[in-house]
């Protein structure tokens, strides 16, 4: 079974790492993403986590670095991580320090009628200085493919402290350009925002 190349649950091998850059383009505007990983020992990984989305009601846009530990690292079953997220965000024009502590479990499955792999993402943040706390629950279903193509279901889900709860579905299918190297073309259905349907496309690359 092929080795999911972007799953938080998992740390980087020692000197290895993951990078990927996504664009969301919408009718009244686009968002755009930039990640790495670095394992930087076997039981840590550091990473950055960027963002910027503009659309017709303004903009918003995060910097965030972090630190994955492990809390459950096996050969089959269960992987179970924890990272720990630091930076700024920016609603509009200010700019105010944001804090994100994320719990991440995945597991790969080798089934008669598949292989793939399923991850999930809990995250709470939120800002010192400011009124912004959320959950987040991030979803992913990636199945292996013996064709080029190989289809990937991802869902988020967003719930502020003061607000209603939002998310977003994005299928869509994964090709491999090379080895350690993917490119991710999909849709991006949402529940908020002018704009409900997008356009969904992303780069991996594993070094």
């Amino acid at each position: 079974m092929a080795t999911p190349l972007h799953a938080g649950a998992w740390l980087e091998s020692e000197g290895q790492g993951f990078v990927s850059s996504g664009l969301r383009l919408r009718s009244g505007g686009q968002e755009v993403n930039g990640y790495a990983a670095y394992g930087v020992t076997p039981r840590l990984t550091l990473g950055l986590d960027l963002n910027r989305a503009e659309a017709a009601g303004g903009s918003s846009a995060h910097a965030l670095v972090f630190a994955r530990l492990p809390l459950r690292q096996s050969d089959t079953g269960w992987q179970l991580a924890t990272e720990l997220s630091f930076g700024l965000a920016r609603n509009d024009a200010r700019w105010q320090p944001l804090q994100r502590i994320t719990l991440s479990a995945a597991r790969g499955f080798d089934d008669p009628w598949g292989s793939g792999w399923i991850a999930l993402d809990l995250a709470r943040e939120w800002q010192p200085e400011g009124d912004r706390a959320a959950v987040k629950l991030d979803a992913t279903l990636g199945l292996n493919s013996d064709r080029r193509a190989a289809p990937i279901v991802q869902l988020e889900l967003y719930q502020p402290d003061q607000g209603a709860l939002s998310w977003k579905l994005l299928p869509g299918l994964r090709w491999q350009l090379a080895p350690g190297r993917e490119l991710l073309c999909g849709l991006e259905l949402r529940s908020a925002g002018q704009d409900r349907v997008g356009l969904h496309l992303a780069l991996w690359h594993r070094f």
